[in-house]
């Protein structure tokens, strides 16, 4: 059994709010085309665990970190 925390997030600004719906949004776009890839990958002739030009392409809008976690989270599924 996994223990998972929850907590809720409550922007104090318009400011705050936007941008974190900007990094939910680009986190939730980086899950869905590695997903997609990778499962591309599977039915074709690709290496399905190729994920190097993603951590490029969302570096700057997410930062590395998030690559990396959502990357690693996105191989354990």
């Amino acid at each position: 059994m996994k223990r998972v925390s929850t907590f809720e997030v409550m922007p104090q600004t318009e400011n705050d709010k936007e941008c974190l719906l900007r990094l939910l949004d680009a986190s939730a776009s980086l899950w869905n085309e590695l997903t997609y890839e990778r499962r591309q990958n599977y039915f074709g002739d690709g290496d399905v665990w190729d994920t190097s030009e993603y951590r490029g392409q969302y570096n700057g809008v997410v930062g590395s970190a998030t690559v990396q976690q959502v990357t690693r989270k996105s191989s354990e599924a």
